[in-house]
């Protein structure tokens, strides 16, 4: 996502697809939030995105972006990231990879790596399921509380990795 302009307007366009095949209009709220959650890497919660969007669509309730959001993980052009402690995040890449998510503070940061996206699925994994995908969050600690836990240390360490596994946040 080193061009972010380009990552938003293939992001919009996509959704603009989507939207069409779906019979959805594309109103100026659902245009806004997605160029706002695209233009993120921090995959920000809900309430980060109502707050984000003050200036640029005042009057937005904090249920129209609820359901926008909702609507384009429906659609599938967004992620949610769910995570039974915290309160669910979005990620606009829909491409194949994995997050992290720090146990401290909570963030959630983008996991890629090859070695994971070729696991085998398991052919019997549970009971009447027919498994089609897969998606790994790891939980671990950030740099940044680890720093803050440890003032002393001078300088964060230095990133965790999972197998060589590239932690973008």
């Amino acid at each position: 996502m080193s061009d972010v302009p380009s990552y938003i307007n293939s992001k919009l366009v996509r959704l603009e697809a989507s939207c069409r095949a779906h019979g959805m209009p594309l109103t100026v709220q659902r245009r806004v939030v997605m160029e706002t959650l695209a233009g993120r890497r921090d995959h920000p919660t809900a309430d980060q995105i109502f707050e984000a969007l003050g200036t640029r669509l005042p009057g937005i309730s904090r249920t129209t972006v609820y359901r926008v959001l909702e609507a384009f993980v429906a659609l599938g052009v967004i992620q949610k990231i769910s995570n039974p402690e915290a309160k669910a995040h979005f990620d606009a890449d829909t491409s194949r990879h994995h997050h992290v998510r720090c146990r401290e503070c909570g963030a959630v940061a983008d996991v890629h790596d090859e070695g994971l996206n070729s696991l085998r699925l398991p052919a019997h994994a549970a009971p009447g399921f027919d498994l089609v995908d897969y998606s790994i969050n790891f939980v671990g600690t950030c740099a940044t509380c680890r720093l803050a836990a440890d003032p002393g240390s001078g300088s964060p360490p230095s990133p965790a990795k999972a197998g060589g596994a590239r932690v973008r946040q």
